[in-house]
């Protein structure tokens, strides 16, 4: 397969059976992550920024653990024919984005050739917060599925895995299997001390990346990762719109953090083949807090208290940041580094540039080098996922 454009940042629907169909009912029964039917009255308040459709009296609404979990069956704003209104059943969720073959249908409309897959609504899901046995369980279906659904139709699929985190040693059986499987890295807790578990910065975590490195697997940090957010809530009655639009332009308040903290951790210095990607970021704000942290560094003589190497270098020998629809962050390119910066359209989500991705790519890539083009729309994610 030829790759020239790359879709780092795509979204994977699990499908309704998704863990029905690998779990063992004898064993956990209704506690297994399901779509259940319910009477619209029982859902209770919209979430803020959502427009749920309203026809049906019955509708589809996800369940883990035996406890409702979400409202909808699918984040999809980006292929429903209005862009805003959710699906309330199953049956009306487009099937591009759980079925393989219409995904690939869908890719082509866009011009894009690889999509590299993170969660849908999974990516919520309160796993670690649940007994180890069922939290590895729960993880190790959603990763059979990525491979079984999609990579054994077309090597065009390019799978993370989610992996447990209620035990180190299962963590990393999660990841061989996953690496052995197929999937191309893994999604990792930023803050993971916020779930009652070791801080990232702690030696706890060494042997998963240890692991990660021999194994040539990245970890990524995608949105919040986990992490409580730190932002000024909208006042209460503004309208959806408003309030998703809000939402939406946050996000890299947090991922400031988790790039400042991996690269003061030691983590780099300790594990020098390690890489890590930081996905639905942006770029425009990176080199600023690149400058930040080289400053914080110099000022604090860091050099002799067992942090070597300039945080700006460590970024430019292990870190990557996506956009999508950007052009002024692009003009900085070169502070952070071509090689250092992949593309994504965030399929199917509220912020997707989908079906559109050329128009934007050529407004935020017109003024680059044809040599820097392919490298971020390609070669770095080539390189990353070892395609």
């Amino acid at each position: 397969m030829e790759f020239k454009i790359i879709d780092v940042d795509a979204h994977v629907q699990e499908p309704a059976d998704c863990w029905t169909k690998r779990m063992s009912a004898k064993k956990w029964g209704n506690r297994i992550p399901q779509l259940e039917e319910v009477d619209r009255d029982a859902l209770g308040a919209t979430p803020v920024g959502y427009f749920i459709d309203p026809k049906p009296q019955k509708v589809h609404r996800w369940t883990v653990d035996a406890q409702p979990h979400s409202q909808y069956p699918s984040t999809c704003h980006a292929v429903m024919p209005d862009r805003e209104t959710l699906p309330a059943r199953w049956e009306d969720v487009p099937k591009s984005v759980y079925n393989a073959h219409a995904r690939l249908e869908a890719m082509d409309a866009d011009g894009v050739d690889g999509e590299v897959f993170y969660p849908n609504v999974g990516l919520t899901f309160p796993f670690f917060d649940k007994e180890p046995e069922f939290e590895e369980e729960c993880v190790r279906a959603y990763n059979d599925m990525q491979v079984e659904e999609w990579l054994d139709v077309s090597e065009r699929f390019i799978p993370l895995a989610m992996l447990p985190f209620n035990d180190i040693e299962a963590t990393i059986d999660e990841l061989r299997h996953a690496s052995e499987r197929g999937h191309k890295g893994f999604l990792m807790l930023a803050a993971p001390h916020q779930k009652g578990l070791p801080h990232l910065i702690d030696s706890y975590w060494d042997p998963l990346w240890a692991a990660a490195e021999q194994l040539q697997m990245p970890f990524h940090f995608h949105g919040g990762s986990g992490a409580i957010r730190m932002w000024i809530d909208p006042k209460p009655g503004l309208s959806p719109r408003f309030s998703r639009a809000f939402a939406g332009t946050i996000g890299f308040n947090l991922q400031a953090q988790f790039i400042s903290y991996v690269l003061f951790s030691g983590i780099l210095n300790r594990f020098p083949d390690l890489q890590f990607v930081v996905a639905e970021s942006g770029v425009g704000w990176v080199p600023y807090v690149l400058e930040m942290c080289d400053h914080e560094w110099e000022r604090c003589n860091l050099s002799e208290h067992g942090h070597p190497v300039r945080p700006s270098e460590l970024f430019k020998g292990h870190g990557y940041v996506d956009f999508w629809y950007e052009q002024k962050g692009l003009a900085y390119h070169h502070v952070i580094g071509s090689d250092r910066i992949m593309w994504e359209s965030d399929f199917p989500h509220p912020t997707s540039i989908w079906p559109n991705s050329s128009r934007y790519i050529e407004g935020s890539l017109g003024h680059v080098t044809q040599q820097e083009r392919e490298m971020i729309l390609a070669g770095n994610a080539k390189r990353v996922y070892r395609l």
